[in-house]
C-alpha cells in the first residue's frame, strides 16, 4: 500500500489548486543566499499531520524463535517481496519470503570471496544483485541473490595510488552509477588527515562527480575532538534521488539539508525554520563522554568538548510516495500517545508538505522502523543498544549481558 493514498484529502487538495491565484507559495519561500538557492520553509508543513496505522503481519526473532540476530542495520525488500535482512555483528544475510519464512542465509564473515567484516549497509546494484557494503577497508562485496559471488566494488578499480586507505560509510545505487559515502585516509609522521566526502562513481570506481568534501588534520599529541564544530556526513545521511540529485546532511546543529545536481554542484539548501534543538540529560551526556574518552585515551592529553544537544537531522531516506523522509532528533520522543516515530515530508524541490507518524507498538529511541517500497514497514527492536553494544559505545558493558534479543517485526499500513 502506498501511504500517500490513505490521505483522503487528495482530490479535495487537487480542487483547491485550481482556485488558488498562480505564483502562490505553498510551502517554503524560494530565496537566494549568496548566489544559492535555499528553501525557507516555516515550521508546521503544508498538509499537517497524516497518522498511519501499522498492523502486525508477522516476527522472527526474540526469547522464543530459533532465529538469533547480532545486530540487524539494514532491510532491503525486493520487488517480489522477499525481506533481505543485513546483520552487522554476525557479517551475514538473514532472507525471508513475504510470509515471514526464513529462506537462507547470505554470505559470512571472513576475507574470502562473497565474504566480509562488519558489513555497514546493504543495496540493490544495478542489474539486481546484492552489494554488501564493508566499512573498512571500505568496498562493496556483490553476490547474487542466492549467494553466489560476483565481484566487488573499490574506488579506484583496487588501485592503491587511487583509493588509499578507505573506509565506506554507506553506499547507494542509482541508475549506473554509485554514490559513497566515506573517508579516505592519510597518514603522516604523528598525524593523520581524514577527508570525509560524498562522491558519484561508475561501476569500474572512477569518480564521476564530487558532492561533498572536509579534510580534518589531527595531531596526535594534540588530538582536538570538539562535537559541535564537527562537519561529518556519516552514516544514512546521503540520499540519493530517482532524478539524480543527490541530498545531504551538511550541519550538526541546523535544520539544513544540501542539494546537488549530477555534475556536484550546489544546486539549493533545504531549511526548516525555529526547529529546537533537543537538550541531553546530564546521564546522556556523561555516558557519551565518558565513552569518547575511553575511545582516546591511548591519546597524550586530548581535547575533548562534548556537545549540550543531540545532532538536529538523523536520517534521509526516499519515500515510497517518492518524497524525502527526515528523521529528526525529536522524531522518536516526546510523540502523541500510541505513535512509535514521526518524519517531516519533504518534495524533490525541498518544500515541507507534511509530517507522517507511524502508529504501532515500540520505542522510538532504542528501535528502528524501515519502510518497504510498497508501503509496508519493519521494525527492528533494540536496535539502538545492539548498536552501541557492537561499537563498545555508550550503554555496552555489563548491562547489555541481559539484553533483550532483537525482534523483525513486518508491518502492513492500514487506511482509516
Amino acid at each position: 500500500m502506498d501511504i500517500a493514498r490513505t490521505c483522503r484529502t487528495g482530490f479535495l487538495f487537487s480542487l483547491l489548486l485550481l482556485l488558488l491565484p498562480v505564483g502562490t507559495s505553498f510551502a517554503g519561500e524560494e530565496v537566494v543566499k549568496d548566489g544559492v538557492l535555499h528553501v525557507v520553509n516555516e515550521a508546521e508543513p503544508r498538509d499537517g499531520r497524516q497518522e498511519v496505522q501499522l498492523e502486525e503481519v508477522w516476527r522472527v526473532g526474540g526469547d522464543d524463535s530459533e532465529d538469533f540476530f547480532g545486530m540487524i542495520s539494514q532491510v532491503k525488500v525486493d520487488d517480489d517481496g522477499t525481506v533481505y535482512l543485513l546483520d552487522t555483528r554476525l557479517a551475514e544475510i538473514p532472507v525471508y519470503s513475504p510470509e515471514g519464512e526464513r529462506l537462507r542465509t547470505l554470505s559470512r564473515e571472513g576475507e574470502g570471496p562473497g565474504e566480509t567484516r562488519m558489513p555497514s549497509n546493504l543495496i540493490f546494484m544495478p542489474g539486481g544483485n546484492l552489494g554488501i557494503v564493508q566499512i573498512f577497508p571500505g568496498k562493496i562485496t556483490i553476490i547474487d541473490k542466492q549467494g553466489a559471488p560476483v565481484g566487488e566494488f573499490k574506488v579506484g578499480g583496487g588501485d592503491p595510488t587511487k583509493g588509499g586507505l578507505m573506509q565506506f560509510f554507506d553506499c547507494q545505487s542509482v541508475g549506473d552509477r554509485l554514490i559513497v559515502c566515506g573517508e579516505s585516509i592519510a597518514m603522516g609522521d604523528g598525524n593523520q588527515t581524514r577527508t570525509n566526502f560524498v562522491a558519484s562513481y561508475d561501476l569500474e570506481g572512477q569518480e564521476i562527480s564530487r558532492f561533498f568534501e572536509n579534510p580534518v588534520f589531527q595531531d596526535y599529541s594534540q588530538w582536538i575532538f570538539n562535537e559541535d564544530e564537527q562537519v561529518r556526513v556519516a552514516f544514512r545521511q546521503v540520499l540519493a534521488g530517482p532524478d539524480g540529485r543527490v541530498y545531504l546532511i551538511p550541519s550538526r546543529n541546523r535544520y539544513a539539508i544540501n542539494v546537488y545536481s549530477q555534475d556536484g554542484a550546489l544546486e539549493r539548501i533545504i531549511e526548516r525554520e525555529n526547529f529546537e534543538h533537543r537538550v541531553r540529560s546530564d546521564e546522556d551526556y556523561e555516558l557519551i563522554k565518558s565513552t569518547v574518552q575511553a575511545q582516546l585515551a591511548q591519546l597524550p592529553n586530548p581535547k575533548i568538548t562534548i556537545s549540550r544537544t543531540e545532532p538536529d537531522l538523523t536520517s534521509l531516506t526516499m519515500g515510497s510516495d517518492g518524497n524525502i523522509w527526515v528523521s529528526t532528533s525529536k522524531s522518536g520522543v516526546d510523540q502523541p500517545k500510541g505513535v512509535f516515530f514521526t518524519w517531516d515530508i519533504f518534495d524533490l524541490d525541498g518544500h515541507f508538505i507534511k509530517q507522517i507518524s507511524a502508529a504501532c507498538p515500540g520505542d522510538g529511541e532504542e528501535d528502528m522502523l524501515v519502510w518497504t517500497p510498497g508501503g509496508d514497514a519493519v521494525q527492528v527492536t533494540g536496535f539502538l543498544a545492539a548498536a552501541r553494544a557492537l561499537g563498545g559505545g555508550v550503554g555496552s558493558g555489563e548491562e547489555d549481558e541481559e539484553a533483550v534479543p532483537m525482534e523483525i517485526i513486518y508491518y502492513r499500513a492500514i487506511g482509516d
